[in-house]
């Protein structure tokens, strides 16, 4: 990612704090239309995990700077998500939630600029996960 890019995602993360609870149910609820298959692999409760789902990308964004922490922490989250059921068709379906998410929370203020930011952040993301899954 690029120093801009970095500035933006951590930018826009700021502004989710106050709403990420409201945000990450919509991220879910998506997530949950694109790939029905996946509700199964959830609780019922989703309240415990759009708290794990902020905790998890502010501490992602926080190394973005520091690739091996950051490699580190998203094996790992592989890892744990491959014990769960998930599985690498999967992370298509959430890019698409994530962004549609952040999309309707910024509006006009979620320009072309911060929309690749998150997708380039998304996809390191997720071809860290995935090792981490190839791993277990």
């Amino acid at each position: 990612m690029t120093p801009e890019q970095i500035r933006l995602v951590r930018q826009s993360l700021d502004g989710l704090a106050p709403v990420w609870s409201e945000v990450a149910g919509k991220v879910y609820n998506r997530f949950f239309e694109l790939a029905p298959d996946t509700r199964g692999l959830f609780p019922g409760d989703l309240e415990p995990l759009k708290i794990k789902l902020m905790d998890t990308i502010t501490v992602i964004v926080g190394y973005l700077e520091n690739p091996g922490m950051f490699e580190s922490i998203i094996n790992h989250s592989g890892r744990q998500h491959q014990r769960f059921g998930a599985r690498s068709e999967h992370f298509a379906s959430f890019r698409t939630a994530l962004l549609e998410g952040l999309e309707q929370q910024f509006g006009t203020a979620f320009t072309p600029q911060l929309r690749d930011a998150w997708f380039v952040l998304y996809d390191r993301v997720q071809k860290e996960m995935l090792r981490g899954m190839q791993v277990s």
